[in-house]
This record gives structure tokens, C-alpha cells and sequence, in this order.
């Protein structure tokens, strides 16, 4: 069976990545807010009513950047047996990789995150990658090429939250050169999760914290 798209679903996946293109630009340069579809409308040539068939409200438009844009998979867990045996390369490039989705987008759909937050995305805002992360440390920990020292979930949440902190430097700095601290970061940080020797464990934080709050032994 012939699976080659027919000339009117080329022309469908076309206008599509045209209006989020344009969306893009216009959100980034005018705002969301001042944006209305009219104007993604006269940019793209796309009549008001195809426009509003293909995508319905801005908000719609907005989500799809998301999903097209950000919640995508980077493949880290395609080949994952051959990756895992060598993982710091993979991990290194998918950090790296990750960063690169945001440059485009990312500030504009982080200031209009509450427009398409779901229950999924409460808990970061790639769950797709997060995913990914996840079944690979869990497979290299089970294979042995990343040490078992760390919780492997509570890994993914610390990995993550260093990458925001990073994404927030450079979007609030105009100095901030994302690619050199990235490059000063990461590989340490890769390393020791690997080797064992940064342990990130959620569960003896717990225990040391309930030991200091243990009541003094009577003298």
C-alpha cells in the first residue's frame, strides 16, 4: 500500500507549520495578547475561515507550538541498549538539545504557560523528554553504566530543574551565554550521576531530616 502522502495532506502539513511559524514571530515581536488571528491570517495569505477550520482559537495555535515545538521526543530511548552502554555522549547531547527546543519559543510560551498547562505538564514542561530521561537512567542504572546511587526519578527532577535554571539566566540576562554555561555545567553534573559520585536521593534527605528533628537523648 502506497503510504506517500497525497499532494493535499503536503499542502495541510505546509499551511500548518506556516501558521505556527508565523505565530512564532508574531507573538514574539507583538506579543500574544496584541496578536489576534486576523493578523496570523493577513501574514500567512490563509483566509480567516480555513484558519479558524485548522486550528479554531489562538489558544489552540499556541498549544500546538507546544506540542510541535517543545513535547517532543529527542530519541534518547531509540537504540536506547546501544546508548546506555556509553551514556554520558547521550546525555550530554540531549541536555544540550533540549535547551536548543526553548530558543525559538520558549520565552513566549513561557509567559502563557497557564494557556496550555495540562495535568500533565504541571509537573515540567516536557513530559515527553522527562519520559525519555527516565526509562534511559532507569535502563543504564539496571545495566550498570550509571551508578545506582541515585533515585533515578528524583535524578530526572534535579537534572530538570538545573536546565530551568539555566533557561532562566538566559532569558533574564543579556549577558548570559547559554551555550558556554551550559558547556561549563553539564559535563560535571553528567559525571558524577554516572560515577556515582553526585548522588541525588530524595528519600535520605527524608531520613536525615527526621533525625534532626528526634528529641534529644536524656543526659
Amino acid at each position: 500500500m502506497d503510504k506517500t502522502p497525497s499532494i493535499r495532506q503536503q499542502r495541510k502539513q505546509i499551511n500548518y507549520n506556516l501558521v505556527l511559524d508565523t505565530a512564532i514571530k508574531l507573538f514574539n515581536e507583538r506579543g500574544y495578547e496584541q496578536t489576534t488571528m486576523g493578523d496570523i491570517s493577513s501574514e500567512t495569505g490563509i483566509s480567516n475561515g480555513s484558519l479558524y477550520h485548522m486550528f479554531g482559537s489562538k489558544d489552540e495555535i499556541l498549544k500546538q507550538i507546544y506540542n510541535r515545538n517543545i513535547n517532543i521526543s529527542l530519541g534518547l530511548t531509540s537504540h536506547m541498549e546501544e546508548k546506555a552502554a556509553d551514556p554520558y555522549q547521550y546525555l550530554y547531547k540531549f541536555m544540550i538539545d533540549t535547551q536548543e527546543l526553548w530558543r525559538k519559543a520558549g520565552p513566549m510560551l513561557l509567559l502563557n504557560k497557564y494557556r496550555w498547562v495540562t495535568s500533565r505538564t504541571m509537573m515540567g514542561c516536557s513530559p515527553i523528554q522527562r519520559e525519555e530521561l527516565l526509562a534511559f537512567i532507569s535502563y543504564a542504572q539496571k545495566i550498570g553504566t550509571i551508578s545506582s546511587k541515585s533515585d533515578p526519578a528524583e535524578t530526572v527532577e534535579f537534572i530538570f530543574t538545573l536546565q530551568r535554571g539555566i533557561l532562566y539566566g538566559w532569558t533574564s540576562r543579556d549577558d548570559f551565554d547559554m551555550e558556554k554555561y551550559s558547556k561549563i555545567f553539564w559535563p560535571p553534573v553528567i559525571r558524577g550521576i554516572i560515577k556515582g559520585t553526585l548522588i541525588i536521593d530524595g528519600a535520605e534527605e527524608l531520613e536525615d531530616e527526621s533525625r534532626l528533628a528526634e528529641p534529644a537523648a536524656a543526659i
